[in-house]
């Protein structure tokens, strides 16, 4: 090998080992539902900070919307708005820079990420609520969502009265749901399955089947737990007419719709 070649591959190496030397040091840790990792969010500071100065540490946990940042005794909530991966890491960088002081000593990058499961959250929720039946179904309903990240699965079970109805008629309600988590607002979609009791005379029992769709407004009042405001629309296969003395008093429907209203927590 020629001296030349030598000097060019000596002077390559130099190069690039002065550029490690010089990339300050960036610690990360990421807390509980961030929708990014570690490496994602170290390579956005990179890009906003100096490649020379003070060693970097930056604490990320996740809020349900969005995420916490501290950095240099300073803490801000950035909302992602259903934004995930490098996307929201760069979002989240750009905020984390304002709180970083530039100008002193280098060092390697150190990551530290802790071991929780970041893209998944678990919501559980409670609504009163009324459907519309030939008269007025009130009830409570427990809700149950496992979202990663933005989609879910949600299972809902309630159970409800006919209010001042003709008949003395109880029922139940099952629902499994797919949907999409995006900010405040939650679509869900899926079966439903509602077994009605009626005590009055002979009394009868009968499942109803069909398929439903709901629309949810989740408002952050602490970090883990909103108020929610849900309206939706329950569409049985079939009917179930009840009738006394040989006349109709009451016929289940074939469209119910729903409206709900309560809170949820993330434990």
């Amino acid at each position: 090998m020629s001296l030349g070649v030598v000097l060019v591959v000596g002077l390559i190496v130099l190069g690039g080992s002065r550029q490690a030397l010089a990339d300050r040091a960036i610690v990360v840790e990421l807390g509980s539902a961030t929708p990014f990792d570690a490496p994602e969010l170290v390579a956005a500071l990179r890009v906003r900070l100096a490649a020379e100065g003070a060693a970097v540490h930056v604490r990320v946990t996740g809020t349900g919307d969005g995420v916490r940042i501290e950095a240099r005794g300073s803490e801000r909530d950035i909302p992602l708005h259903g934004l995930v991966g490098r996307d929201a890491a760069r979002l989240v960088a750009l905020a984390a820079s304002d709180f970083v002081e530039a100008d002193l000593a280098a060092a390697p990058i150190e990551v530290r990420a802790m071991p929780v499961a970041r893209h998944r959250a678990t919501t559980l929720g409670l609504l009163g609520g009324a459907a519309a039946w030939d008269g007025v179904l009130g009830g409570v309903t427990l809700d149950l969502a496992v979202s990663r990240p933005a989609w879910l699965l949600g299972i809902e079970l309630g159970g409800s009265r006919l209010v001042d109805g003709p008949l003395s008629l109880t029922s139940g309600v099952v629902r499994v749901t797919g949907g999409r988590r995006d900010g405040w607002f939650e679509t869900r979609a899926g079966i439903t399955l509602a077994p009605v009791l009626v005590s009055s005379g002979l009394g009868d029992t009968t499942l109803l089947v069909g398929a439903g769709a709901s629309e949810r407004l989740r408002l952050p009042l602490r970090s883990k737990l909103r108020a929610v405001l849900a309206v939706g629309l329950d569409v049985y296969a079939g009917r179930t007419t009840y009738a006394v003395e040989g006349m109709t008093v009451t016929t289940t429907p074939r469209w119910a719709p729903w409206l709900g209203l309560g809170f949820e927590v993330m434990p």
